[in-house]
């Protein structure tokens, strides 16, 4: 389950999954309540509240999770199911006759083996599918869960036990760019100026070229610079905390709690301010960069995820995901000031603004990317890309806007002049973040299932190298000159 934020279900639980069952303890009615705010917080805003997922996109749990849970072959679908959930799942599968292509991250580490036990367990009761599980539902505990951790599989090897489990033939490995040698660029002249890697399940911010991994910054999710380069902002989304770094040492300076979930980052063009995200509960933190505390909470909507500033610096540009909506924020007044409708749009994601301050282009959560003019703030017109969410950037030099896909394998290349696709640049399974070079030469994409970044030229629209992260899930991608 994609690490994003919807709607709480909790009320949902007490109200509808036991109504036509036996009396439960109040230990059963406690666990359940605890595995479906894990569900809310971490699994919905891809698999949905009701678990019908989006098609295409994010595979269902209604019906499909109580199917798996019934398989005999293999290590048997309860063990497939724990070892999903502990390493991840990246490959192509097929659910009820749709295709999913994408990479579902790790949760081991980042939850508990009880909140692993507990959400499996509100997944096989909830959305029907207790009905439909094969003889009587044996609960996880934190136990099982732990017999399963510490085996070090990637969530290709999980793969390979869905197809075991399925009874179905183990698919080849993919050829393409990852089993492939890239024309290599070496790292010095692929990576010119610092790139600051947010590695999502290792919990650390790798440093390029130089390599060094700052640790000390749990579900290190997006990440942004101040405009002289010398702290850098990362967001905890499984902790909830902010954290602030040394960019000359990779020292946490600051760890400022903002609520139970952090999402999007920006830091001001003044560096003044930085803004932080916590959907859950419809705020942007305001965090004073001078003295790294908390400042205010700015109410702005339903599910927001993730801002850009005007380029005057004057107001900060939210997209709300729960809404199909922007809220913008007066950075003078700190307050909301009004809310654009994003048709076509309706769970806007990430957002960056053109160079010189007209447009901006707004990534959903389910594979499409619009382009809206700021002065009549109507949308000019929406594409279809790669499934799933990705980050998106408008490339210095005004050549192309690039977006990835966490479910599928390419960044797709826009001209921000015809408002046309250009090329989809096949960078591996599950590119998520993406950031230009401040020269606009190198188009840098994080690869979620590989733990590499790729690296395209702008020019011959390549992958010139591909870098390893040396940790699990990288995510997002700060540049310097490029917000």
């Amino acid at each position: 389950m994609p690490p994003q934020i919807h709607h709480a279900i909790t009320s949902f639980v007490a109200g509808t999954i036991l109504i036509a069952t036996m009396p439960v303890s109040a230990t059963a009615n406690t666990r359940l309540e605890r595995g479906s705010e894990v569900y809310s917080q971490q699994c919905a805003a891809c698999h949905q509240a009701q678990g019908q997922g989006i098609p295409g996109s994010f595979p269902p749990q209604k019906g499909h999770t109580a199917e798996l849970y019934n398989a005999t072959d293999g290590i048997g679908g309860r063990q497939y199911l724990g070892h999903v959930l502990q390493y991840g799942l990246t490959g192509s599968i097929e659910v009820e006759g749709t295709t999913y292509n994408g990479n579902m991250p790790a949760w081991g580490g980042a939850l508990t083996d009880q909140q692993i036990a507990d959400v499996l367990n509100y997944v096989l009761t909830a959305f029907g599918n207790e009905q439909r599980l094969a003889g009587e539902f044996q609960p996880y505990t934190a136990e099982d869960i732990k017999t399963i951790a510490g085996q070090n599989l990637s969530g290709k090897d999980v793969y390979q036990l869905r197809q075991a489990v399925l009874g179905q033939s183990v698919a080849p490995s993919r050829e393409g760019p990852t089993a492939q040698s890239a024309p290599e660029l070496s790292l010095e002249k692929a990576i010119r100026d610092p790139l600051y890697v947010a590695v999502q399940n290792s919990g650390i911010v790798r440093a390029l070229p130089s390599k060094q991994a700052w640790p000390g910054v749990a579900g290190a999710h997006y990440d942004a610079l101040s405009p002289d380069g010398s702290r850098l902002m990362v967001s905890g989304f499984k902790t909830g905390n902010v954290y602030v770094l040394d960019t000359a040492n990779g020292e946490v300076m600051a760890s400022v709690a903002i609520g139970e979930v952090a999402q999007g980052v920006k830091i001001s063009p003044d560096g003044r301010y930085g803004l932080a995200v916590a959907p859950t509960q419809g705020d942007v933190a305001v965090i004073d960069m001078n003295t790294l505390e908390l400042v205010k909470k700015i109410p702005v909507g339903k599910v927001p995820h993730n801002l850009i500033y005007s380029a005057d610096g004057k107001f900060a540009y939210v997209t709300l995901q729960g809404e199909g909506a922007l809220a913008v924020v007066n950075m003078q007044t700190l307050e909301k000031q009004h809310q654009i409708p994003t048709p076509g749009l309706e769970t806007p994601h990430n957002v960056d603004i053109s160079a010189n301050g007209q447009r901006l282009w707004l990534r959903d959560f389910t594979g499409n990317v619009g382009v809206m003019d700021l002065a009549s703030e109507t949308m000019l017109k929406t594409f279809k890309v790669g499934s799933g969410h990705g980050g998106i950037d408008v490339v210095p030099g005004g050549q192309y806007v690039a977006t990835g896909a966490i479910s599928a394998s390419a960044v797709t290349l826009i001209d921000p002049e015809s408002l046309e696709i250009v090329k989809n640049v096949d960078v591996g399974v599950g590119p998520h973040g993406v950031r230009a070079s401040r020269d606009g030469r190198f188009i840098y994409a994080s690869v979620t299932a590989d733990n590499q970044i790729a690296v395209i030229d702008s020019q011959s629209l390549k992958v010139v190298r591909r870098q390893p992260v040396d940790g699990k899930f990288p995510f997002w991608i700060a540049v310097p000159g490029n917000p």
